[in-house]
């Protein structure tokens, strides 16, 4: 008994063993099947829907997919679900994509898309057309491309002379995108980092602001973006 005991034990093991190795091996195909698609790296304005845990009924997020391939995206966002939950996120230009949520980020996600091959085909051809393109969508209005800064983190001067630790979504010359959870109202007029600015947007988990004068491409970075509350930017002089 107790030698068919461990007979059975050991080929439990060899079971697990074998499931893991075959998971391991799935999922390095999957990153290098990955790694071979088209890949347009940038900033796609998007949303999807989301059920916080507290209830409160279903919420539409605003993001950005900060890098699309046909089979997977990645995702900065204010919220998100668990990991293998579904959601329907709507990319700007192309339309409503089911994904399944594959790993959590500091700043958001990464989804796998759930897609049949003729979706997935479209997605392939749209993805081309974004790199042709740089990025720009039918429909986008703003004049100057709007990039993900190399240092999310920023710091907000509010009306009242308080100041609090923001994160940057996307910046460009003209304006930035601000995931906080502070409440605004449009015309306020704020300082990000070092650069005046005031509310012209309120989205879901953040606000947007303009810039009160447009900046050089080379400034819009470094003014804006990597500050903290209480730490000196001497190292960002102008």
């Amino acid at each position: 008994m107790i030698q068919d005991h461990c007979g059975s034990l050991f080929s439990r093991m060899e079971m697990g063993a074998m499931a893991s190795s075959f998971r391991q091996e799935r999922n390095a195909q999957r990153a290098a099947d990955r790694r071979a698609e088209i890949r347009y790296d940038g900033n796609i304005a998007a949303s999807f829907t989301y059920t916080p845990g507290s209830g409160g009924g279903v919420r539409a997020v605003n993001c950005t997919v900060v890098s699309l391939s046909p089979s997977a995206m990645v995702v900065t966002a204010p919220v998100h679900g668990a990991v293998g939950e579904h959601l329907w996120l709507e990319l700007d230009g192309f339309g409503l994509v089911r994904c399944a949520i594959e790993q959590i980020r500091e700043d958001g996600f990464v989804c796998q898309n759930l897609l049949n091959d003729d979706a997935r085909r479209r997605l392939a051809t749209w993805v081309s057309w974004l790199r042709r393109r740089g990025g720009r969508v039918a429909g986008d209005q703003r004049e100057f491309m709007r990039l993900r800064p190399r240092d999310a983190r920023t710091t907000v001067i509010f009306t009242d002379g308080s100041a609090a630790d923001v994160l940057l979504s996307d910046v460009s010359r003209s304006g930035a995108a601000i995931a906080s959870d502070r409440q605004v109202s449009i015309g306020d007029v704020i300082q990000i980092g070092r650069v005046p600015a005031h509310v012209v947007r309120i989205v879901e988990g953040g606000f947007a602001v303009a810039f009160d004068q447009v900046l050089d491409a080379a400034d819009a970075d470094r003014l804006v973006a990597g500050y903290e509350v209480g730490v000196s930017p001497t190292s960002k002089a102008v």
